[in-house]
């Protein structure tokens, strides 16, 4: 359906227009050779001429020589409150599109009573709508359908306004989906056969695709209408909506930028403002930038309904209450207000008040599915899965064109034939097959994840902590986000944790230590709880980075020495985009290091008790600010000029200071051409006399042990194969080594320690579970060697030898009646297999 220039750039949540040129301050994209063609045209004539400039955007020394062309304009520039724009004789249509955009729907209707056009209906619906009024808005579009089913419509203009009164009246009456197609068919033929000039009709459309959750192609829609008409308010207001909702703060700025370009004065730039302030959490400067609209249009909905989002977001009742009560007050009954509030409410992680507004929106107006939409995906997102597809249920019966809505349902069925192991404090779904020997390796580390992690943050969430494990990286992306791509490997959305399964393949995201991840994404959920998810991005990563059992690897560390000394660190205001928005490849690597130091430098100069102190404080609403100083006692200014003073003594100790250079670069070239000699007590010497310069440089120790292997002498390399089993997290041959080792040395409990680590890392290698296995059995550990022996049956199924040791510990356990099946499958699988005995026993 890409029927537009590819002008799009890949951005965290997906594709965004390039509408903004390289150049400062961004303009928009190249405008079309075809306006300029048609207004150079000797045959325009010159008031058709004036009118395209107005229309087109071409502002720049011109002044209107017509009424109707200085209301047209002062309609696009959106002046809303020019004198043109009340003129008698002016165009009613102009004057009543002027009227409902400042919130007058009154005075719309009263202006185009006896209007039978589309683009009257389609106005008068609004209006109504505006009112609270659902039923007459219905009514007002319904001639326009019936002309639709008799009339071929042949102007652009009123054939945009028929696919938009049609889209309208199915959103409010909750008609099948034909009524979307042909709409769509409508401004296609509106924009590509009646008049490619038409971008009204691409606007239009955007909004549609938008609307089914298409944002990359409703971008290039909206590209295409700023090349038609650079000065396009609804254009940029849309783009900037969508750039502040994938946290792309430096373009909704610009586009903000661009409609005060247009007028200084432009209410959309507020209205602009307003949404990303709450995308960001500013409450307060979400509800001034609502002010200042609501101070020249007292009863413009949508600053009003932003004014609701912000009170609810600054968790002020009377004033959410006085909000709503305000809305109500001029449009009784209408949803967006609910509607706006529990979107950004859902976006905040406010589940319970989300939920609240939603439900409100959804009872206002049952037949619109936007509000059903974000209610379900809300649910799911709180582990309320039954109840969360319900209402997607619903709401594809409304919108079955929603892709979102579509993923998630698809997901969710494939999750109801998922098993599920449940222990005292999470539940673990899997889908039968492979993954089924990670999830039952599951519960006991989770055991003991939880009552560390807990114990830390002195909290234990209220419910139990739902893990889906997903069988590959798409069905995870639509687990989080409701559509397939995300480029993290585990998400918590507080009581859900989402994972990948940590192993090669098509459509994996490759080995990793699933009980780490685990750790780091419990202690969001911990923390979320904790907080009523107030708990800010930084806070909240740095402690659950805090809390991995790896340390701070060596690229974290060269890259905190790095930042330091090229003054890149994070300032306390910023370090929060770092994660949702970078602007560099190095700033989300370096915005989680600079979090975990941060928290870290609180512990070391205010002990461990402050970190939870904090955390009580974002619960009761405190500002990340105000929590800073009363922590701390200073402002965050001055706590990051102590942070980087400390830090700077770290760098030191890590031995990465920048005069510490040349003596690193020394004796490393020192201990490699020691390597390169016969001499192994000089080679070890040289390496040590790195190691304690660099203490934080994993390659002693990968040298070390490489020097002990080659000689034979793997115990006296042990504790260095010991640190590398902790910190690497890409496989598991270190702790297996590790494993061996200890199991020569006879201590097969030590041996099981250090093997468990492996399994972290490659849940799906046979050959470490063979060696489990033989641990639990050295040690009396029956049940272990069997939980092992049918996880390898799992992953290899055509090997006999593993059902002939299940058959025989069943045996041994008495279980006959499986030592039995396993001899069956046994021989089944080789015809010489010895399992007569087992299959004699019955």
């Amino acid at each position: 359906m890409k029927r537009y220039p590819a002008l799009i750039v890949l951005l965290l949540n997906g594709l965004l227009p390039l509408a903004f040129a390289h150049d400062d301050p961004p303009t928009g994209p190249p405008p079309s050779p075809m306006v300029d063609r048609l207004l150079d045209d000797p045959l325009t004539g010159d008031a058709e001429r004036e009118r395209l400039r107005v229309f087109h955007g071409r502002w720049d020394g011109f002044e209107p020589s017509s009424p109707d062309t200085a209301a047209l304009l002062a309609l696009l520039q959106h002046r809303l409150d020019d004198p043109a724009l009340r003129s008698e004789g002016v165009d009613p249509l102009v004057r009543a599109e002027a009227a409902l955009r400042i919130g007058r729907p009154s005075e719309s209707l009263e202006l185009l009573e006896d209007d039978a056009s589309a683009r009257a209906s389609l106005i008068r619906a609004r209006a109504f709508e505006a009112l609270g009024d659902l039923q007459q808005a219905a009514s007002a579009l319904m001639p326009v359908r019936e002309r639709l089913s008799v009339e071929t419509i042949e102007d652009a203009a009123e054939l945009t306004a028929a696919a938009e009164a049609l889209v309208m009246l199915a959103r409010l009456e909750g008609r099948p989906a034909q009524d979307y197609q042909m709409a769509l068919g409508l401004l296609t033929k509106a924009h590509q056969e009646l008049d490619p000039l038409y971008w009204p009709a691409m606007v239009a459309e955007a909004d549609l695709l938008t609307s089914k959750d298409n944002r990359p192609e409703a971008a290039e829609a909206l590209v295409e209408a700023l090349r038609l008409n650079p000065h396009s308010g609804d254009a940029w207001y849309r783009l900037g909506v969508m750039a502040s909702r994938g946290f792309d703060f430096d373009r909704a700025e610009a586009a903000a930028a661009q409609l005060r370009k247009i007028d200084e004065a432009n209410v959309l730039a507020d209205l602009l403002d307003a949404r990303t302030r709450l995308v960001q959490r500013d409450a307060a400067g979400a509800r001034e930038a609502a002010r200042v609209v609501l101070a020249k249009y007292p009863t413009h909905r949508e600053a009003l309904a932003l004014a609701v989002a912000a009170a609810a977001l600054a968790y002020d009742d009377d004033a959410l209450a006085d909000a709503i009560a305000r809305f109500d007050g001029v449009a009784p009954g209408n949803p967006m207000a609910h509607r706006i509030a529990g979107e950004y409410l859902a976006l905040a992680k406010q589940y319970g008040a989300s939920e609240t507004m939603l439900r409100e929106a959804v009872a206002r107006a049952p037949n619109d599915s936007a509000a059903r939409i974000e209610l379900g995906l809300l649910l799911l997102q709180a582990g309320r899965n039954e109840e969360g597809q319900a209402e997607l249920n619903r709401a594809a019966r409304l919108d079955p064109f929603h892709r979102r809505v579509t993923n998630s349902l698809a997901l969710m069925e494939s999750l109801l034939e998922y098993e599920t192991i449940e222990t005292d404090h999470f539940i673990v779904r899997y889908r039968p097959g492979i993954d089924e020997v990670l999830a039952r390796d599951m519960p006991g580390e989770l055991g003991r994840i939880h009552d560390e992690i807990s114990a830390v943050f002195e909290h234990e969430p209220t419910t139990k902590t739902q893990i889906d494990l997903l069988p590959d990286e798409k069905s995870f992306g639509v687990r989080i986000t409701g559509m397939p791509d995300i480029w993290t490997i585990a998400a918590a959305t507080g009581p859900v944790i989402a994972l990948t399964p940590p192993r090669e393949g098509a459509g994996q995201r490759g080995v990793f230590d699933w009980a780490n991840v685990i750790r780091h994404e419990y202690v969001h959920t911990v923390n979320l709880d904790q907080t009523g998810n107030r708990v800010p991005h930084w806070f909240t990563e740095g402690a659950a980075v805090s809390q991995e059992l790896t340390g701070r690897s060596f690229d974290n560390a060269s890259l905190l020495a790095w930042a330091l000394h090229e003054d890149k660190l994070f300032d306390y205001e910023d370090i929060n985009w770092g994660f949702i928005r970078p602007q560099a490849e190095y700033e989300r690597p370096l915005a989680y290091a600079q979090a975990d130091w941060m928290l870290e430098f609180i512990a070391f100069k205010h002990g461990h008790r402050a970190i939870v102190e904090m955390l009580a404080m974002y619960r009761e609403g405190v500002p990340d600010v105000e929590v800073i100083e009363r922590v701390t006692g200073e402002p965050p200014d001055a706590f990051m000029a102590d942070f980087r003073g400390w830090a700077a003594q770290q760098v030191d100790r890590w031995g990465l200071g920048p005069d510490q250079v040349e003596e690193r670069a020394e004796l490393k070239a020192l201990a490699e051409q020691a390597l390169a000699s016969d001499d192994a007590e000089a080679a070890e010497r040289a390496v040590l006399r790195y190691a304690k310069a660099v203490p934080v440089d994993p390659w002693p120790h990968r040298a070390l042990a490489k020097l002990a292997l080659e000689q034979g002498r793997g115990a006296e390399a042990l504790a260095s194969m010991e640190y590398l089993a902790q910190i690497e997290q890409a496989d598991g041959r270190w702790a297996y080594r590790v494993a061996t080792v200890h199991r020569a040395a006879g201590q097969p409990d030590a041996a099981r320690h250090a093997l468990r680590r492996g399994m972290h890392r490659e849940p799906y290698n046979a050959t470490y579970r063979e060696l489990a296995a033989t641990l639990a059995l050295q040690t009396g550990d029956v049940d272990e060697a069997l939980r092992q022996l049918e996880s390898i049956a799992i992953l290899e199924p055509d090997r006999a030898t593993h059902q002939v040791r299940l058959a025989a510990i069943y045996a041994k356990l008495g279980q006959t009646e499986a030592s039995h099946a396993a001899a069956l499958r046994a021989r089944e699988l080789d015809p010489d297999a010895p399992v007569d005995r087992f299959l004699n026993a019955r």
